[in-house]
């Protein structure tokens, strides 16, 4: 009875099928494990169902049955055999082609089979030891000791094959199935060393792949075992400062001490999840004490069976190095080490937030600043604001912050001072500061502060506000003789508003051409016959009425626009005098007043003159008009220009005479045509005293030629006084109020009818 040991081998290579497929789940990649775990598998089911098991009624359905699907297990195995032998060797294996050739055999064997029962199990046998010796050409082709030992196997597996029908007639011999036994049996352990071996020796290659990629890495790679460093790449050990991991030892060293409660932190829970990666960055500390800034990721992994952290660190001193200085350059000033303009603000939004407590803030300028850097230099200027900071630094309380935000301006940020008297007295000791005097170089030089105060929240609920109204309050400090420190009170910001409101119209009034000119007039003294009109600039503001000179004019001037208004209003005055013209009028001269600001343009008179002959008129029909102080301070810039246009025949007055320091020498120097008494020479007229002083500028004007205007004559008294006093002409409020220019038109054609008369 050979059927128990034909049980006997099939159940000892299901068990090898099984062994395969256990090392198949170990070793997915493997794919040649899985196969010949498959060729086991059906090889067993195949020979159970085909010999062991087969019924003794050979020609029962249930024997046809049997041994059709016993045949089909046997192809199967067989093609499993060779894909596992394919893929080991790395040869193409196609199971879409592979199928239909195994249904063509299967189709052949059973019509063999039908035929004559021995025929069937000549031709399975000899498909069988065809198969085997293919897959022992393809393992011992280019293979190794290893490979060709398995591939004898597979010949001798062949001539097993062979051996079940020479032997008998049904392949039932009972020398066929012990031989297949032991061949079957070394084959499926060669196969089992085989596919271990080659899983081994590519995990080896895998890992040594990867140790070399550590170890050339330029990325630090470390394996922690509790504190202690089990493994460092090079990269690490270069990141350090060591040369090997001897005498590395406990890590705590390297860490910041701030750092280290995050560190075992992060240990814990790797070390409790197992699994998952945490990435940090920090500093750390090389081996001889250098600071490191470093970045990585830690995560858990076994080491010898142990776990453990393993780390992977990029070094980033150098980058976070730069970066911080480009930081600190953004926020600080370079030149006192201060906190600059940036770094205030962002503090500012720290303290405004909601709910933060009170503190104070102090706006300080250094009074006269630009005299030290025009009179000593800059370098001196430079050094004197280093020896501000310096001693303002020293002093400052807990918690508080300097800054400097211009050239000589500072802020102070002073937590805790929540009341007026103490922020005042906080700005008292900033000045008592400053009492004692710097020494630049071999100067002793004195400082004076403007300081300006304000309270959070009193005066601002956010750090633009709380600083616009330190500004405000520092400006208003900056009126007030010397040191002084002043704090914002609500008004004050009122009236920046206002001014800064102002500013910002300006641009977009002169460009609507909001302005507007009215004309008062000017006589001759004696016979009170109209001589002339001054142009005075108004400006009608839509929705808003009329906004004063002294509001806008002085606007215009600190931004500038002053040059394009001044353009416009010369315009309106040229056109004025045009239309006068066109229409017949006695026109007489009238009087523009310019800008010290419009005679810096090299090409102002050139200007001027063009204007004038754009509009057809004689240029003795235009009189400019320049204060004292624009002369006395820009001499050089305004007399060309100005004897340029007395050369054309434009007549130049000069406006607000007795309010300064005018000399002789500047009278005499000036090419002008007319001196314009100011109103507060004529206020107190007729009093004797103010007479003399009125008498003295009239000889002078007399001796030089010049036409004398009082202006700002309101009584009939101060009108006799000037006359009587030798002035040659009045204007003021007395005589006419300013004019439309309707109105001024129709004072011209009464002027008209005047001459006509005559």
């Amino acid at each position: 009875m050979t059927w128990p040991l034909l049980l006997i081998s099939s159940s000892l290579l299901l068990m090898i099928g099984a062994a395969l497929w256990l090392l198949a789940r170990l070793e997915p990649a493997h794919r040649h494990v899985r196969d010949w775990a498959w060729m086991h598998v059906f090889l067993a089911v195949g020979l159970a169902l085909g010999v062991a098991l087969a019924p003794q009624d050979v020609q029962s359905l249930h024997y046809r049955v049997q041994a059709t699907v016993a045949t089909a297990c046997i192809l199967a195995s067989l093609a499993w055999q060779l894909a596992g032998a394919a893929h080991f060797c790395g040869q193409p294996w196609h199971w879409k082609r592979t199928v239909p050739v195994l249904v063509v055999l299967l189709l052949l064997i059973l019509a063999l089979a039908v035929a004559e029962q021995r025929l069937g199990v000549v031709a399975a046998a000899a498909v069988l030891a065809w198969g085997a010796w293919l897959a022992a050409w393809w393992m011992w082709r280019g293979g190794a000791r290893d490979e060709r030992l398995v591939a004898m196997c597979f010949v001798a597996l062949g001539f097993v094959h062979l051996s079940g029908p020479l032997l008998h007639p049904l392949a039932q011999s009972t020398g066929t199935h012990v031989a297949g036994i032991h061949v079957q049996s070394a084959l499926a352990l060669g196969l089992i060393l085989l596919s271990v071996r080659r899983a081994h020796r590519e995990a080896r290659r895998a890992g040594q792949h990867l140790h070399q990629v550590y170890e050339q890495s330029v990325q630090g790679v470390v394996v922690l075992c509790g504190a202690e460093v089990a493994y460092a790449n090079p990269a690490a050990l270069k990141i350090f400062g060591y040369d090997s991991i001897v005498g590395v030892g406990d890590i705590a060293a390297r860490i910041a001490s701030a750092e280290q409660a995050d560190v075992r932190a992060r240990y814990a829970t790797l070390m409790m999840q197992r699994s998952g990666h945490i990435p940090w960055e920090g500093k750390r500390f090389r081996r001889d004490g250098g600071e490191l800034y470093l970045r990585g990721i830690s995560s858990y992994t076994e080491w010898e069976g142990q776990p453990a952290l393993l780390v992977l660190i990029l070094d980033e001193t150098e980058s976070h190095r730069a970066t911080e200085a480009l930081r600190r350059q953004a926020l600080h000033d370079e030149l006192t080490d201060l906190p600059n303009r940036h770094a205030a603000l962002a503090r500012l939004a720290e303290l405004t937030a909601p709910g933060s407590p009170g503190f104070a803030l102090l706006s300080a300028d250094v009074d006269r600043f630009q005299l030290v850097n025009e009179s000593l230099g800059h370098a001196t200027g430079d050094a004197l604001l280093q020896g501000i900071a310096q001693r303002a630094r020293a002093v400052l309380p807990e918690g508080a912050m300097l800054a400097r935000l211009g050239e000589d301006q500072f802020l102070l940020l002073q937590p805790g001072v929540e009341d007026e008297a103490d922020a005042l007295l906080a700005g008292q000791r900033l000045l008592a500061l400053m009492n004692a005097p710097f020494n630049v170089g071999h100067r002793s030089l004195y400082v004076h502060l403007s300081v300006g105060v304000a309270r959070y929240p009193a005066h601002g609920e956010n750090g633009a506000a709380l600083l616009s109204a330190a500004d405000v309050a520092m400006h208003q400090a900056k009126q007030q003789a010397g040191a002084a420190a002043v704090a914002f009170q609500p008004r004050m910001g009122v009236g920046a508003e206002d001014l800064l409101e102002i500013e910002q119209a300006i641009a977009a009034a002169i460009e609507r051409e909001e302005f507007q000119l009215d004309y008062q007039p000017k006589y001759e003294a004696g016979t009170r016959v109209l001589a002339g009109f001054e142009a005075l600039v108004r400006w009608q503001r839509p929705g808003r009425g009329r906004v004063s000179p002294a509001d806008f004019i002085p606007a215009a001037e600190r931004t500038g626009q002053i040059v394009s208004l001044g353009a416009l209003i010369l315009r309106r005055a040229l056109g004025q005098l045009r239309e006068w013209q066109q229409r017949g009028l006695p026109v007489q001269p009238v009087a523009v007043n310019v800008s010290p600001l419009q005679f810096q343009e090299a090409g102002f008179a050139d200007w001027v003159l063009g204007m004038v002959q754009a509009h057809g008129l004689p240029p003795s029909l235009l009189e400019v008009e320049i204060t004292e102080t624009a002369a006395m301070t820009h001499m050089d810039g305004v007399l060309p220009q100005l004897e340029k246009l007395r050369r054309a025949g434009v007549g130049v007055a000069f406006d607000d005479f007795g309010t300064g320091q005018s000399s002789l020498t500047l009278l005499r120097r000036l090419p002008i045509t007319t001196l314009k008494l100011d109103r507060s020479m004529v206020d107190p007229l007729p009093e004797p005293s103010a007479g003399a002083v009125v008498r003295a500028a009239c000889v002078v004007a007399e001796a030089l030629g010049l036409t004398i205007v009082a202006e700002g004559v309101e009584t009939e008294a101060q009108a006799t006084e000037v006359e009587r006093l030798g002035c040659t002409h009045l204007q003021g409020w007395l005589l006419s109020r300013p004019l439309l220019a309707e109105k001024a038109g129709e004072l011209l054609e009464s002027l008209r009818e005047l001459e006509t008369v005559r």
